[in-house]
């Protein structure tokens, strides 16, 4: 399958609500925690755009590549959360070789393709009212939870040693 096809059923995917109900809550809290803790109540919601949009790209990767893909494990949401966090930690700096089910390249341009197409999405209305840094800041906000998301699919589906 094409990246273009990947990240096109990814998204589509995504208006689909898609996601187990420990990774709906885990989204919806996420959601919350940041429209309080953000500047604009908006920005939390880019994060839960996000978090989907990883997501379901990894939910397409295992429809793609298993025949039975994997059912979301029961569990402390407090590990979860560590779970995914750890796992985008290492799919950011290269450590997540034994996690992806297509090659590590192309999930990272599926990544970017997702990445690219939130920030174009969410950002260009502030394009101009932003500084750099600013503006930096942002990409690198929906860069994490976008990763997060698809680390959020391992982290459910896999043991912890995963």
């Amino acid at each position: 399958m094409s990246r273009e096809s990947r990240t096109f059923r990814a998204r589509a995917l995504a208006q689909a609500h898609p996601l187990s109900p420990g990774a709906n809550r885990y989204v919806n809290d996420v959601i919350a925690r940041e429209r309080e803790s953000q500047p604009q109540p908006e920005i939390g919601m880019w994060a839960g755009y996000a978090l989907t949009n990883g997501y379901c790209l990894r939910r397409v990767e295992e429809a793609e590549m298993l025949d039975d893909p994997p059912q979301p494990k029961t569990g402390d949401s407090q590990a979860l959360e560590q779970r995914a966090t750890d796992i985008a930690g290492r799919i950011r700096t290269s450590g997540a070789e034994r996690l992806h089910l297509t090659s590590e390249a192309d999930i990272v341009a599926d990544l970017d393709d997702l990445i690219a197409g939130e920030i174009e999405r969410r950002l260009d209305d502030w394009r101009d009212a932003v500084s750099a840094e600013t503006w930096h800041q942002l990409e690198e906000y929906i860069a994490w939870w976008t990763i997060k998301g698809y680390a959020l699919r391992i982290a459910e589906t896999t043991e912890a040693g995963g």
